[in-house]
């Protein structure tokens, strides 16, 4: 008799440990789902984009342009700008590079841009991206370029037009929760990783 009621309490003492177990799993597989809908709750997506007309000024104009597509807010920590495999550093050398009558050597060609710069014949307008928070669904045109009137004008606007479509980006941000992506344009490739490098020749 006294053995049976042994069994009995085995029996009941392997039921409990078997239940605190199964309970233990449970209460870890709901942490990591309230933690992984947490984190999708405040992603952020950081998204590309070009065009040769600006819907909000309704005339035709040069934009490249960052938005956060996604739930939460984007720490952006750099963004950086390659054409024909060279990083982008200075807004005048791209233009000399993309843009410039090709015929003029390297110099010429920056000279060139300045001049145009210079007598108003061009305007080119940036913004920063890097070390920016962008709130959910906030956008920022960080160039632009006004189809310009007169001919030398038009000719580099024209040679910006063709070369923006060649243009590759690399972009690092964060979430609130320091989740960190490493994102690729046009690729639209996005990476995990766990921290952004400094670049100090961001744009």
């Amino acid at each position: 008799m006294i053995a049976r009621y042994r069994i009995v309490e085995i029996v009941i003492a392997v039921s409990v440990v078997i239940i605190s177990i199964a309970s233990l799993f449970v209460a870890v597989y709901q942490s990591r789902v309230m933690d992984r809908t947490l984190a999708a709750s405040v992603m952020p997506i950081m998204d590309y984009t070009t065009g040769n007309y600006s819907a909000v000024h309704q005339d035709s104009r040069i934009e490249l342009e960052v938005r956060n597509s996604g739930l939460g807010p984007a720490q952006v920590h750099y963004l950086v700008m390659y054409y024909e495999g060279e990083r982008v550093v200075a807004p005048n050398r791209f233009m000399a590079l993309c843009c410039a009558p090709e015929d003029l050597g390297p110099e010429a060609r920056l000279d060139h841009i300045s001049q145009l710069f210079l007598a108003d014949r061009i305007n080119l307008t940036t913004d920063i991206v890097g070390g920016r928070v962008f709130a959910p669904q906030q956008r920022v045109v960080f160039a632009s370029m006004l189809r310009p009137e007169t001919p030398e004008g038009l000719a580099v606007w024209e040679a910006l037009n063709r070369a923006r479509e060649h243009l590759e980006l690399e972009m690092c941000y964060c979430s609130v929760l320091e989740d960190c992506w490493i994102a690729r344009f046009p690729q639209q490739s996005r990476v995990a990783t766990d921290q952004c490098e400094l670049h100090t020749d961001g744009i």
